[in-house]
């Protein structure tokens, strides 16, 4: 159990910044000459004080590489559990073409290209998610506290226009909202789930819009970097795709696995990805695809690719996040809007109500 506990907090703690540091140190060391082993055993020493403190997260992770790369394993194999898929492939390609070290810079390249597209929608979505906040809190508190104590005055049922529109969002408040909140929260849930392995041809459609583009933007440009160190290697375009097809998450299989299908039967890459009908990693790179596959450097021509594709979605998702911020100011204004005519209406109820009696 507490080993179970030490290895879950290793996890947490192995996060981008410590990886890309830690493939720096190995490609530094194994261009020194340095086996993997042992490059290994002197970061862990390293990590853990000289053995003094073994429970240390990094020096957890490296333990536990150590003794698969031990036992036989590639590097990309011991990092299971530890690193995120794209980055095992990256380094899978690079074990198989006989070049480590250029395979884990360019995985470093692809993580702090993931930090850039993550710091982008976490910088775009604080705003919003502040607004949000913001009208919840304030339909909450019109709908838990303001709102009924004007029903206390008068019937509510008599209410008309924006009125009763406030009186129908209070009994929605006092009844469901925690429910709704609920839902919301298991919708995302189920969104994040869904990225790695919903497949079909409505994931095509929902890939072009986010999240989902921006998860076919970060995961396609990782695919692209692994298939151009193995094109660069000489690998065989059919054995290449085989290859990452063995580590994908079922969404990306079931796109390299519709390429494989292409391939076999005679056509390019591009051709294939084409055919496979998913638009994956794009219709734009699936085109130029179609033209560099027929030449000498495709390996080359494939990371320039990505790395172009990569940096004009970043772009995009800049672009969205500010389009996000001005709908979020917008539905601010409409709701407070809202909540002050709603307000004036009930005062209007109760002045009419008022001069009936009397």
């Amino acid at each position: 159990m507490r080993l179970d506990i030490t290895r879950a907090w290793a996890k947490t703690q192995f996060s981008a910044s410590a990886r890309v540091r830690l493939y720096r140190k190995i490609a530094k060391m194994l261009t020194n000459g340095l086996p993997l082993l042992r490059i290994l055993e002197v970061l862990r020493e390293r990590a853990s004080h000289d053995g003094r403190k073994p429970q240390e997260p990094l020096a957890v992770v490296l333990d536990d590489c150590r003794r698969q790369v031990q036992n036989g394993r590639m590097l990309s194999e011991s990092l299971e559990g530890w690193a995120p898929r794209p980055e095992r492939m990256i380094l899978l390609a690079g074990e198989q073409s006989g070049n480590v070290e250029a395979a884990l810079l360019a995985v470093v390249d692809v993580v702090r290209a993931q930090q850039r597209v993550r710091a982008v929608i976490v910088g775009g979505l604080v705003y919003p998610c502040a607004i949000l906040a913001l009208i919840l809190g304030y339909v909450y508190l019109f709908g838990t506290r303001v709102i009924p104590e004007f029903t206390r005055i008068t019937d509510p049922t008599t209410w008309h226009g924006p009125a009763r529109s406030l009186y129908l969002m209070s009994e929605v408040v006092q009844h469901w909202m925690l429910a709704i909140v609920g839902g919301l929260l298991l919708v995302a849930g189920g969104i994040v789930a869904a990225l790695p392995r919903w497949r079909g041809n409505l994931r095509v459609f929902a890939d072009r819009f986010a999240p989902f583009s921006i998860y076919r933007l970060v995961v396609g440009s990782g695919f692209l970097l692994a298939f151009s160190a193995l094109q660069t290697a000489g690998v065989t375009v059919e054995k290449s795709l085989s290859r990452l097809s063995d580590m994908a998450d079922p969404w990306l299989r079931e796109r390299i696995d519709g390429a494989l299908l292409g391939v076999r039967s005679g056509l390019n890459c591009g051709e294939a990805l084409r055919n496979a009908g998913y638009g994956f990693p794009s219709d734009e790179v699936i085109d130029d695809l179609c033209v560099y596959a027929e030449f000498r450097g495709f390996g080359e021509a494939l990371k320039v690719m990505a790395d172009e594709w990569r940096e004009e979605g970043i772009e995009q998702i800049s672009n969205q996040m500010k389009i996000l911020n001005g709908v979020a100011m917008l539905v601010m204004a409409a709701v407070i809007g809202w909540l002050v005519t709603g307000f004036f209406g009930i005062q209007h109820e109760i002045a009419t109500m008022t001069r009936a009696v009397h």
